[in-house]
């Protein structure tokens, strides 16, 4: 089974590294941090090395923050520019989008 994780792994990789680099991080965030957290997540933005997610609350930002250095590894081998840092911030510190109730 590993063989054929290893070269889906290669294959995604090389379909997340031609895609613009937001729509990649998008992508890529939501493969390493597994389908529970990419429901309850969201990329705002990833620029200059900083990969911004929106938490729902501070206890998310609490609890994933141990899980950054495998998340930045991981998402390192899928995208064309390098992560730094991740930024967890809190549903409360976002602004709303427009047309936001």
């Amino acid at each position: 089974m590993e063989p054929a994780r290893a070269g889906f792994h290669r294959i995604v990789a090389d379909i997340l590294r031609r895609a613009p680099v937001e729509d990649a991080a998008g992508i890529a965030w939501g493969l390493v941090c597994g389908r529970t957290v990419a429901e309850k997540t969201e990329v705002l933005e990833f620029r200059e090395g900083v990969l911004r997610v929106r938490v729902p609350d501070e206890a998310w930002r609490a609890n994933l923050a141990g899980f950054v250095p495998r998340y930045v590894e991981l998402l390192n081998t899928m995208l064309s520019k390098q992560v730094e840092k991740i930024e967890f911030v809190p549903l409360q510190e976002t602004p709303q989008k427009k047309g936001a109730a």
